[in-house]
């Protein structure tokens, strides 16, 4: 009978400890966190010596929502190709364009990113890479990478 009360205590005790956690910095200010929810995707049949444009609607994802519409610059950073035989090529800057800017809306977490791919140099025929990020930076933190493939 002696070790069942040892044991009621316990688990008394252990109950009383677990329980006092304290969320104190639940609404603390974060910084926001934004970047791509999609780590890649293609532009297809670009015609030869011509453009095609695409929008990637709802790719970018920010972690908190404001009142007003936000604005976040768009940036190259190397590509990491994947790996492929024969080997995945990096394409040069002539062969994409797009707004360095991307706006999100009031009261929303996503937003859409448009590029157009231009076929000025584009010889490899399985397609060639380039990737694009979020600029972090004073309250922004940059998240995940968007690789694009152009394809003629």
């Amino acid at each position: 009978m002696k070790k069942i009360n040892i044991i009621i205590t316990f688990v008394a005790l252990a109950l009383f400890v677990v329980s006092c956690e304290t969320y104190d910095d639940y609404n603390a200010d974060r910084k926001t966190v934004v970047g791509f929810s999609k780590d890649s995707d293609n532009i297809n049949n670009i015609p030869e010596g011509g453009e095609r444009t695409r929008t990637f609607t709802d790719v970018l994802f920010v972690s908190d929502m404001a009142d007003v519409d936000r604005e976040f610059k768009v940036i190259v950073i190397p590509t990491i190709l994947p790996e492929a035989v024969p080997p995945a090529t990096a394409t040069n800057p002539e062969n994409y364009s797009f707004d360095a800017t991307i706006i999100i809306p009031a009261n929303t977490q996503k937003g859409s990113f448009t590029v157009t791919g231009i076929d000025n140099s584009i010889e490899d025929e399985n397609g060639e890479f380039f990737s694009v990020a979020i600029e972090g930076g004073g309250n922004i933190v940059s998240g995940g990478r968007f690789t694009i493939r152009l394809r003629q």
